[in-house]
């Protein structure tokens, strides 16, 4: 095969693996700053015994209490909906127990409508006490 020929071929498989790939996040999305409240993202959280309390922050984490004062805010992926929870979570370590938690692990909830579970995708610190964002005016 003659150079033009392979420059040519691998020219048209650069493009077609281009036109293969996905198309880039929506840019409203990825140029939104995190709430003020969220600190800097950690490995873990460990605890003594239990989770605290808990309560669902939007459609994708929820925070945690940890101890007497400590509060993370865990992002999630999967199908569960916090929202839709009614009295409990449940955490699922892949580590087979232990007092921490970390990315991967599973979060399941009692929902209804769907099998209820998520995984940990990152764990941040959260600052109850930050002024929460503002909501932006509608235009």
């Amino acid at each position: 095969m003659n150079t033009i020929a392979k420059s040519l071929a691998a020219l048209s498989i650069a493009a077609m693996l281009g036109a293969c790939a996905t198309p880039p996040a929506d840019t409203k999305q990825a140029d939104a700053k995190p709430d003020p409240r969220q600190g800097e993202e950690v490995r873990n959280v460990c605890f003594s015994s239990q989770i605290r309390n808990w309560r669902a922050n939007d459609r994708h984490s929820v925070i945690v209490e940890v101890g007497v004062r400590d509060e993370y805010k865990l992002e999630l992926i999967g199908t569960c909906q916090p929202d839709d929870a009614f009295t409990s979570i449940g955490l699922i370590s892949r580590m087979g127990g232990g007092s921490c938690l970390e990315r991967g692990d599973k979060l399941v909830t009692d929902a209804r409508y769907n099998d209820g579970s998520c995984m940990v995708q990152r764990i941040y610190k959260w600052n109850k006490d930050a002024k929460p964002a503002e909501a932006a005016p509608a235009s």
